[in-house]
């Protein structure tokens, strides 16, 4: 009987629990938007050389400045220096569209900053952490 009744109370919590999953992911609504209208969120590490550490910082705050200055379509340009390995970098960058990107791409001083740091990284290094993501615009919102 009592085998019973715990079998009986199991099915009755997973059918339950599969209801409510049902339920959840039937009220998310899949992004409409086309993937160049979306949100680019972009991660990159480079390693460097030890000589071009400072090299590497300078030029990409130089680069930095221009960039949240003049390019309204840029939500996030970071360089994080690891605590572990000064010569150990990772990128970060967020775009409000992939346009917003590419036109980035093209600027002088985006220009100006990959020709001073040609030749820096460690020819050694592998990233495996490299990134992109295309976020729906919205999907992030909180509903109140």
């Amino acid at each position: 009987m009592f085998k019973n009744f715990t079998f009986v109370l199991l099915l009755l919590t997973v059918f339950y629990s599969c209801t409510c999953m049902t339920k959840v992911a039937s009220s998310r609504k899949s992004c409409t938007y086309k993937k160049d209208s979306m949100i680019v969120v972009m991660r990159f590490e480079r390693k460097v050389l030890p000589q071009y550490v400072s090299l590497l910082k300078r030029s990409f705050d130089a680069c930095k400045a221009q960039v949240l200055a003049k390019e309204p379509g840029c939500l996030d340009y970071c360089l994080f220096q690891s605590y572990n390995d000064s010569t150990l970098f990772c990128i970060t960058e967020t775009w409000a569209t992939k346009g917003a990107h590419n036109a980035h791409m093209e600027t002088e001083h985006v220009k100006k900053h990959l020709a001073e740091i040609k030749g820096i990284n460690d020819p050694n290094f592998k990233s495996k952490t490299n990134y992109t993501y295309w976020v729906c615009p919205g999907a992030n919102e909180v509903k109140k």
